[in-house]
């Protein structure tokens, strides 16, 4: 059977030492700033993000990879003999999954899935393909199988500020809201590959953001996978923010491993500073 490598984009948000663990290879998407354009998690990082939107008011710009680059990316694992499983940020939100299917045909022996997520939503299908490589499985029946489980991933986030979101136009519901008027913080959740506003929280961030954490951890119902939950973040200047949300999943008793990422740079740049959420899997 030919050797299978897991790829994804910089949208995974996964902690760095992850990548090299699980021998997972990403491909960074493009962010802008003004007239200047960075790789994602290269040679921009969400602080610089920040920075520069606070000193100039301009929010950045993202892009996908071209169908060429995606070409080039995979044809280097190709060549060498190898099979390639592809999954990242979802259709809805991005060209990547498009590009890559594209980039899939040409090359051939690549197969995509489109993760219908973001950030480590995206990060959760990609530890399950890692566990079905693992464990000897084909690149397509990987995908096959990553493929028929990613609706059974839940993914939302509480973001501080709405003009990052707004503007990035990945998220037409939050038009909705205005400006930051009456000091909301709406939940974002994904479904079925899109973002839509949940619950809307007021009050001290902190507070709301462990409240947010404890209800969707106890959702009635709902049927926690025990594997992984990760509390994906750009709260870099509030590390205790972060600290209380871990405590609160933690007492829940729910998970074998709660991981506390930072988002990267792509994700950063729609989302904004004092972002937190939540992501894990759930059985069918």
């Amino acid at each position: 059977m030919r050797k299978v490598i897991i790829t994804t984009d910089s949208c995974c948000d996964l902690l760095p030492e992850m990548y090299k663990q699980r021998e997972i290879y990403k491909l960074p998407l493009y962010v802008t700033l003004g007239d200047k354009t960075y790789y994602d998690g290269e040679d921009i990082k969400p602080v610089d993000i920040f920075k520069y939107v606070n000193e100039t008011g301009v929010l950045p710009k993202t892009a996908a990879r071209s169908v060429g680059d995606f070409i080039d990316f995979f044809k280097q694992f190709v060549d060498d003999g190898c099979d390639v499983f592809f999954t990242g940020i979802g259709s809805a939100l991005s060209a990547t999954t498009q590009n890559a299917r594209l980039a899939a045909e040409e090359v051939g022996n690549v197969y995509v899935v489109d993760s219908e997520n973001l950030s480590t939503g995206i990060a959760l299908s990609v530890l399950k393909a890692c566990d079905l490589r693992d464990q000897g499985h084909s690149a397509e029946e990987i995908a096959d199988i990553v493929s028929s489980e990613t609706k059974n991933i839940d993914a939302s986030f509480i973001i501080d500020r709405l003009d990052y979101l707004y503007k990035g136009g990945r998220c037409s519901a939050v038009s909705a809201l205005g400006a930051n008027l009456l000091k909301l913080h709406p939940c974002i959740e994904v479904k079925d590959g899109k973002m839509g506003v949940g619950k809307k929280y007021r009050g001290n961030m902190k507070d709301i953001l462990v409240k947010f954490v404890k209800e969707r951890l106890s959702v009635e119902g709902m049927k926690y996978k025990r594997t992984n939950v990760f509390l994906t973040h750009t709260c870099l200047e509030h590390p205790e923010y972060v600290e209380a949300c871990v405590e609160a999943v933690k007492e829940t008793g729910l998970f074998d491993n709660v991981y506390a990422t930072p988002a990267g740079a792509t994700i950063s740049s729609h989302c904004g500073p004092n972002t937190l959420g939540i992501l894990f899997d759930t059985e069918e």
